[in-house]
């Protein structure tokens, strides 16, 4: 029998050795997780000592994390925009950098009567569900060419209660959008690594991320070129398309603006000064 503290100390050297970072919070994450309290508890209950069953369920939960599993997966939660969402191996695991994106989002669509907006390539939903929760009366599409995902993303709606406001599309980026829809806003955050890249990434993104979420197996580009080529077709006059680009992509994506489609792109940094969000408005 081990107390709570003795068992942190052990699975702290343990994720440690197997080169896990923040070894502390996801020993004390995952061990709340396996007894079904908060991480409080750990901290008030530290000498308190652990059944033999919930010692091997911690322990299978470390085991995972050791082998570079995500710690959102192995919970299957991930706090985003003041939310939390179910987060899947189906789904990108939701960035802090992408709240940016939800931010610039709500500042263009004030003054907008019930929006009318389009996620594409929604994942788990976070960026779609966030604005539907803080615009009221806005009706957003939200679109992804994975069934995983949007399986993922539908749960994630229907447990803030936001059904009834975000629709759901199976498709690649605009197809199975109705012809005729204009939309206020459009939204992306799209496969954006390169596949040279791939290789370099963090192994908990390379090894366990979907990777038709992460990259376009070419230059990175490819996603924006599509978007901004057929983004106009769903877009009002004077609409806005937001989207995040990766770290060093901002001159290459600006590059690809039709100056006769859009405006001049006005580019947003992130709290590390990436160039990380460009909105450009339809003329």
């Amino acid at each position: 029998m081990k107390t709570i503290s003795e068992t942190l100390n052990l699975a702290i050297q343990e994720l440690r050795a197997a080169g896990v970072p923040n070894d502390l919070l996801d020993s004390q994450t995952l061990l709340a997780a396996a007894l079904g309290k908060d991480r409080t508890y750990l901290i008030i209950n530290f000498s308190e000592q652990l059944t033999s069953e919930a010692l091997e369920k911690y322990q299978a939960l470390i085991n995972r994390r050791t082998t570079g599993e995500p710690l959102q997966y192995i919970t299957g939660r991930q706090e985003f925009f003041g939310l939390e969402f179910m987060v899947t191996p189906d789904v990108l695991i939701p960035r802090p950098e992408t709240e940016l994106l939800v931010e610039e989002m709500l500042r263009l669509a004030q003054g907008i009567n019930q929006p009318l907006i389009i996620d594409v390539g929604t994942g788990s939903g976070c960026i779609a569900i966030s604005l539907a929760r803080e615009l009221e009366g806005a009706k957003v599409i939200a679109i992804d060419i994975s069934v995983g995902a949007l399986r993922v993303a539908r749960s994630n709606a229907q447990k803030h209660e936001l059904q009834n406001q975000v629709a759901f599309i199976e498709g690649d980026l605009f197809s199975g959008i109705e012809a005729g829809t204009k939309a206020d806003l459009i939204v992306s955050n799209p496969p954006y690594i390169a596949a040279e890249e791939l290789p370099g990434l963090q192994r908990e993104v390379r090894d366990w991320e979907p990777k038709t979420a992460l990259t376009d197996f070419g230059d990175g580009l490819e996603f924006y070129r599509r978007l901004l080529r057929e983004a106009p077709a769903y877009l009002k006059p004077g609409g806005h398309f937001i989207c995040e680009m990766g770290y060093r992509q901002s001159a290459k994506i600006q590059a690809l603006v039709d100056r006769n489609i859009w405006t001049a792109p006005t580019i947003l940094q992130d709290l590390q000064g990436i160039e990380r969000i460009m909105v450009v408005t339809r003329r």
